[in-house]
Order: C-alpha cells, then sequence, then structure tokens
C-alpha cells in the first residue's frame, strides 16, 4: 500500500441502532416488516343505465354485479366472492379477493347487462 493513501478506520455501524435509535434491548437486532400480500381490494363503482331507471336497492346490485361475472368469467368467476360495503344508489364500494381483482374489473367494466323491469341496458363504471 503506498504510503501517500489514509485508510478510513471508522468503527463500523452497531447492528442494534436502526434509524430510529438504538433497540430497547442492545442484545437484541431490530428488524422490520413489510407486508406486500393484501387480502382484498376495493373498488368504487358506479351504475350507468341507456335510460331512466328505477332505483334498486343493495341485493339487486350484488345480483347485477354476480350476473356479469358469470357472463364473463363463467361459473368459476361467478362464484367470486364480492361483497358490497357501501351502497349510495347508483354508486357502491364492493370488496373482491385481491387476487381476482383483476378478472372482476374487466367483467365488471366491460360487460353491458338489461335491467330486470326495463328495457334499459346498463353497465358498471
Amino acid at each position: 500500500m503506498p504510503a501517500d493513501m489514509e485508510v478510513d478506520r471508522a468503527p463500523a455501524t452497531d447492528i442494534n441502532t436502526s434509524p430510529t435509535g438504538p433497540s430497547p434491548n442492545p442484545t437484541t437486532p431490530t428488524f422490520k416488516t413489510t407486508v406486500s400480500h393484501q387480502p382484498f381490494y376495493y373498488f368504487a363503482i358506479t351504475l350507468a343505465a341507456s335510460a331512466p331507471a328505477p332505483a334498486i336497492d343493495a341485493a339487486q346490485y350484488h345480483a347485477y354485479i354476480a350476473l356479469v361475472l358469470r357472463q364473463w368469467l363463467g361459473a368459476v368467476g361467478g362464484a367470486v366472492p364480492v361483497d358490497v360495503l357501501h351502497y349510495a344508489y347508483p354508486q357502491a364500494t364492493v370488496r373482491v379477493p385481491f387476487d381476482r381483482r383483476q378478472a372482476v374489473w374487466q367483467a365488471v367494466t366491460v360487460t353491458p347487462f338489461r335491467l330486470l323491469g326495463s328495457d334499459a341496458t346498463a353497465s358498471f363504471r
């Protein structure tokens, strides 16, 4: 090693320290964990009808979502659990399993359907 080079001999960082300060027990290292898998995904969807249609209740709203899932995804898609958490016609907040969110969103936004008791067609947005 050349004589004109200096070597920094600063002590290594202590394993028991973190950005928020030392751990409560200096003999135990501090670890942080991030949860990356969420069990559910939440959608805010709106029912859009081609003509004025009578207001529907939350059970009918849920039935239309199940109908659309069966039409687009078949019997397996119709079995996806969908929960209507908040409903105020024509908008709703729904919860679906996180791993099925893309399929549900595609089915809900692409598939039109006919409202019962009316000649209007409708779709979700």
